[in-house]
């Protein structure tokens, strides 16, 4: 796994810890449940579950096996515990929450083939039952049953009553299978579920069923077809354990711009969640880069590779908010995989489009990992297993990196790196007001600034989407396409020249916390999802690409840096804009400057000016700075 593969041998071990850590907890929520006042409720004790789950165990221990090892099972053994301890609210009554309990002992007896007869919370118009499907029924009662008798089994409530097939996966009056996708390339298979059904399917939320249509359907099966060849193919991180450790796909209507949403969790092992449609190879790519986070996150439980490693913030490449060490861990090894996975695509994908993209797609990935790689062994507290792991994946990331790529693709592929990394800084490193202040007035009174410069604390706020990313892979994917969108112009921005600066009023974003995204950042230490080829033209649309961008993107630094001149006039505080002015600076003071203090030099000009057209010349402010940090 150090080398960021990991094949079948070492996803059993995972799967094994996996299932211990799954007992443990389903051994500690029955024992608090027990003695909780407000339970069970309509249904019989938890202990009764845990009876029939024994029965079904003695039986037939891979039926157990499959119900501790479903992705929902893990998402609601966590939730349900933190709720039995206070730690977390819930929707619907605690007793019904708790009942899942029994619906995964129903499941489970099912498997097995033992006669049985049990009471299941009932929701959402019917009853769940875990890693089988749902059984829809009129009733509207709050509690069914679940009986089976000689191998004959239904779902009854008052005097209604739903009766499985044989073959659970399929369809049936009243009856909604769990269905699978498939994909197989050379024998090498995956078949994870396709969970539209199950409440705990989605871990950022709880939801009710969502049954896709067949045409939905159709579509998932032909992508993951098409993106499993994909992933198959390559052999840098192992497609056999790829396969072996994704249990469930589920579609979610989570949109992130520009790059498509995928997520994991350490609470749903084997689960990856997928927004929307999407092409093969991006498909392949998150497949990949989430497999990646689920390997690591089950590896971690049963190994400790690093100690705390949430308790400080540092930067991440591949996402615009800082990140924990532990989270810095998970992006290092998903990227990793990703990295892998697009040296293998260069491999084979020739010249042309294909390769170009396929060049900047690994520059960019080998990059972003070194450096968050770099963060991970100067500041994190490894434990000795920790820096084995860290020195090994060093050791293959050397290797990626000696590699050539082509000048126009490892151009765009090394200007975002610089990209990502100015707009981080700018939006979110804040200088010390005293220090900032000298520098100031070193500027108005031309005179000579303090020689340290400010110190810097990290001030998180919102963060944005770039479309510079989104161009650079438009450029190299659809060359033809690109130009159509160059010459029609873009978004309009004005020309700087070398007008003066509009001043204007701090509209740095406040600090303040997303909930949508701290529920991500829990349940994804890094859900970033991947590549990640080029948008469609509706998309960059929607993104208004301004005329500066495109330039930049073309590689017309001369018009890209007028452009930008004039967008930094317009808005000062178009964080965006400069950056893009650095990024097509030819090399000197003022680019030194903002590559490597862009937050001074747009604090000072912040402190600077003062009312409307005051404000310094952007680039002779940068240059000033550079003279002067570089002594």
């Amino acid at each position: 796994m150090a080398r960021s593969s990991g094949g079948p041998a070492a996803v059993a071990e995972l799967r094994s810890g996996q299932r211990s850590r799954a007992m443990l907890l389903l051994r500690a929520l029955v024992d608090i449940a027990s003695a909780h006042p407000a339970l069970p409720g309509p249904l019989p004790p938890p202990r009764d579950a845990w009876h029939l789950l024994v029965r079904a165990e003695r039986r037939s221990p891979a039926a157990v096996d499959r119900l501790l090892l479903h992705p929902p099972v893990g998402v609601w053994l966590n939730r349900c515990l933190r709720r039995l301890r206070g730690l977390e609210s819930g929707d619907g009554p605690l007793w019904s929450a708790v009942g899942y309990l029994h619906a995964v002992a129903a499941s489970a007896a099912l498997l097995a083939g033992i006669d049985f007869r049990g009471a299941v919370p009932m929701r959402d118009g019917g009853v769940i039952l875990p890693a089988l499907g749902f059984a829809r029924l009129p009733d509207r009662a709050d509690v069914a049953e679940v009986v089976m008798t000689d191998r004959k089994a239904a779902v009854v409530s008052g005097p209604y009553a739903v009766t499985l097939p044989a073959d659970f996966s399929e369809e049936a009056p009243g009856w909604h299978g769990l269905r699978r996708l498939r994909g197989e390339h050379r024998g090498i298979v995956c078949s994870p579920y396709v969970d539209d059904i199950d409440p705990y399917r989605d871990f950022l939320r709880i939801r009710g069923p969502q049954r896709l249509t067949d045409k939905e359907r159709r579509g998932w099966q032909e992508r993951f077809d098409s993106a499993w060849r994909l992933v198959a193919q390559q052999r840098e991180v192992d497609p056999r354990g790829i396969g072996a450790c994704l249990s469930s796909v589920v579609p979610v209507p989570y949109v992130a711009w520009p790059e498509p949403f995928s997520a994991s969790s350490p609470e749903a092992y084997g689960c990856v969640l997928l927004g929307g449609a999407t092409d093969p190879l991006t498909l392949a790519a998150a497949l990949v880069h989430e497999a990646q986070h689920i390997k690591l996150s089950a590896l971690m439980d049963l190994v400790p590779l690093i100690e705390q490693g949430l308790e400080e913030i540092h930067y991440a490449p591949w996402r615009l908010d800082p990140r924990p060490l532990r989270g810095l861990f998970q992006g290092v090894y998903a990227f990793a995989g990703v990295t892998g996975f697009w040296q293998d695509r260069l491999r084979r994908a020739g010249s042309g489009p294909a390769g170009d993209t396929a060049a900047f797609e690994f520059a960019l990935r080998r990059a972003q990992t070194s450096s968050g790689l770099r963060t991970l062994l100067d500041h994190a507290e490894l434990t000795p297993m920790g820096q084995e792991f860290l020195h090994r994946l060093e050791e293959r990331l050397a290797q990626w990196l000696a590699r050539p790529v082509p000048s126009v693709p490892g151009r765009l592929a090394a200007d975002l790196i610089e990209d990502h990394r100015m707009v981080h800084r700018m939006r979110h490193l804040r200088p010390d007001p005293g220090r900032l202040a000298q520098w100031a007035r070193a500027w108005r009174e031309r005179s000579e600034p303090p020689r340290e410069l400010p110190g810097t604390s990290v001030r998180p706020t919102r963060t944005e989407a770039l479309t510079r990313p989104a161009l650079a892979r438009l450029r190299l994917r659809d060359p033809e396409e690109f130009a159509r969108l160059r010459e029609g112009g873009g978004a309009g921005s004005p020309d700087g020249g070398d007008a003066p600066d509009r001043a204007d009023l701090d509209r740095a974003a406040p600090d303040r916390a997303d909930p949508k995204q701290a529920a991500l950042d829990r349940a994804a230490p890094d859900r970033a999802a991947l590549n990640r080829v080029a948008l469609d033209r509706a998309d960059l649309n929607r993104a208004a690409p301004d005329r500066a961008d495109l330039d930049w993107a073309a590689g017309d630094t001369t018009a890209a840096l007028r452009r930008y001149r004039g967008r930094v006039a317009a808005d000062p505080d178009d964080i965006a804009a400069w950056a893009g002015l650095a990024l097509s600076l030819p090399g000197g003071p003022a680019r030194t400057a903002l590559l490597s203090h862009p937050e001074l030099v747009l604090a000072v000009h912040r402190e600077v000016r003062t009312a409307p057209g005051t404000g310094p010349d952007p680039v002779a402010l940068a240059r000033w700075i550079g003279a002067r940090t570089g002594r």
